[in-house]
């Protein structure tokens, strides 16, 4: 083994970088990058540069089982960083267990913190569909209605949303007064448009979207050509960039949506003015929501790794460090939940704008809210089956 061998840390990225997924992970990826190039500049960690081992999964959890398999056991990486899917991500987090690797997970899901499928050196660094639902749900109660009907994916994601808007409604005492469940991917014509007269019927206050991707671009053209928006608010639970510029502007304007990061936050924030500063001039292109989760989760890992200051990577002694650590390194403070490991953190809500409003190419949106993080926004720890665990794992 060479000198210069003896010096590398390897970091395993292991998503969909092709197929359905695809921007989207290759989004995670180009962040992960930004905070290793920021990291080796710096001379590294532990005195080693730092390397990423990246495959492809394609969004299929028995590749995605293989790979870490052959990324642990043949490549030796030393921890990962990644993931998108939800079911890859409990493949690869039941892997890196049986391994003791450390894991930040990148994708939004319900289970991964959930008792039964819990490790305890996996974080997860995306917001949960069930906190989404709960953040949107606190700003349209309090800024759009407390009357709701419910469209959403018929499958995983959207029952996950679902039940997270059901939640907040019996706690707040809002209204959902229907739920439309659209198959998926929505391939039919009228998937969205057969729900119309109910909607009309029913009177919301508030449409509240609950899909994504290309079944989150159908909605928001049917809705508009329906002129349901000029009857209702419309709120999308959850977007990205790439969904969002394929929009016409004339189909989009006045419409709401939820993310967790946009990149006009650096006209409030310093921190996030920083990370655009980089991620454009690296890339050539604003960073989406998926790319500050991947620079953030790497730029944890790596900070702590180097704290603990132990070579081979002592994933105990990591854990125990992140667990219930605050920190920044985008966006506003977030917080590492002893208990199960979840980020905490704030959430925003834009407007979308009209052509004559958009200055430029990216300028899509409008910062119209914030809600902020608190403990309600998720489920108990006790209901995610860690009453034993309230203070952490290595306490």
């Amino acid at each position: 083994m060479t000198d210069k061998t003896k010096k590398i840390i390897k970091l395993g990225f292991v998503s969909g970088l092709s197929g359905v997924l695809e921007r989207l992970a290759n989004n995670q990826l180009k962040g992960l990058k930004l905070a290793v190039d920021e990291m080796n500049q710096r001379d590294g960690i532990l005195g080693r540069q730092i390397k990423i081992i990246v495959k492809d999964d394609k969004s299929d959890p028995r590749l995605t089982t293989k790979l870490y398999q052959e990324s642990i056991y043949q490549d030796k990486v030393d921890f990962f960083v990644g993931q998108l899917s939800a079911g890859t991500q409990l493949a690869a987090n039941k892997e890196t267990k049986k391994a003791k690797k450390i894991l930040i997970s990148l994708g939004n899901t319900n289970e991964l913190t959930m008792a039964r499928y819990f490790s305890p050196y996996t974080f997860h660094q995306a917001i949960t569909l069930y906190m989404i639902a709960q953040s949107i749900s606190k700003w349209t109660y309090q800024n759009l209605g407390r009357k709701w009907f419910i469209v959403a994916a018929d499958y995983e994601w959207g029952w996950h949303i679902i039940e997270g808007y059901k939640a907040f409604a019996k706690r707040m005492n809002a209204k959902i007064v229907g739920i439309a469940k659209v198959p998926f991917p929505a391939s039919k014509d009228d998937d969205y448009t057969k729900h119309f007269p109910e909607i009309l019927k029913k009177k919301p206050e508030v449409l509240i979207g609950g899909m994504n991707g290309s079944d989150q671009l159908k909605f928001i053209r049917e809705v508009s050509k329906a002129g349901l928006k000029r009857k209702m608010s419309i709120m999308n639970s959850l977007s990205e960039l790439g969904i969002i510029e394929q929009l016409d502007p004339e189909d989009a304007v006045g419409m709401y949506w939820g993310a967790s990061f946009y990149w006009k936050l650096q006209d409030i924030l310093p921190i996030a003015k920083k990370f655009v500063s980089r991620y454009s001039e690296k890339f050539k292109e604003v960073p989406s929501a998926y790319s500050a989760y991947g620079y953030s989760g790497a730029m944890e890992a790596l900070n702590v790794i180097d704290k603990v200051g132990k070579y081979p990577v002592d994933s105990n002694k990591v854990a125990q460090g992140l667990e219930g650590r605050i920190f920044a390194h985008y966006k506003h403070p977030e917080w590492w939940r002893p208990c199960d490991h979840q980020a905490f953190q704030d959430f925003y809500i834009l407007k979308l704008k009209g052509p004559e409003e958009r200055k430029y190419k990216d300028d899509s949106s409008e910062i119209i809210g914030t809600a902020s993080w608190d403990l309600d926004i998720e489920r108990t720890c006790k209901n995610l089956g860690h009453a034993r665990n309230m203070w952490g794992h290595f306490a």
